[in-house]
């Protein structure tokens, strides 16, 4: 009885990804950036330096699990400073609304030094906490639309 069951969830779990895949609205367009590493970071609060939990203009950073709850309208990212990608550059990634079955409106809003010179090879995706940041979801290769 027990692998009927987990055949049983295994099945619902794979029909719900296959339908997120025919979804039209998870979609994206604009130019596409191939084979872009995708890492997570998360806002550091007890740090005396407000870079740890503040984008480049002074604001909040805005995070994944936020918005996901729908208690914020984006998401920030981090990416290399290139004069393509201005502060509140809009970016799309299929395989993370593929993943969470719906829209995730990311913006570029930071900046590392991890990330100069790195072009579209890297974004850096805001998470709720450290133990956010070890998810496959956020830690993997992707497609990015910009």
């Amino acid at each position: 009885m027990k692998f009927y069951h987990f055949f049983f969830w295994c099945v619902i779990l794979v029909d719900a990804n296959e339908r997120n895949l025919n979804r039209t609205d998870l979609k994206c367009v604009g130019r596409p950036h191939y084979n872009v590493s995708l890492t997570a970071y998360f806002p550091d609060y007890e740090s005396d330096n407000e870079n740890d939990y503040l984008d480049v203009r002074g604001k909040k950073l805005r995070n994944l699990q936020d918005f996901i709850d729908g208690r914020s309208e984006y998401v920030t990212a981090a990416m290399d400073m290139i004069p393509e990608v201005p502060y509140g550059t809009h970016l799309c990634i299929p395989e993370l609304n593929e993943h969470f079955g719906r829209q995730i409106h990311i913006q570029v809003r930071d900046y590392g030094g991890n990330l100069k010179d790195q072009g579209f090879s890297q974004v850096d995706i805001c998470v709720r906490s450290e133990s956010d940041s070890y998810d496959n979801a956020v830690n993997r290769l992707v497609t990015v639309y910009v």
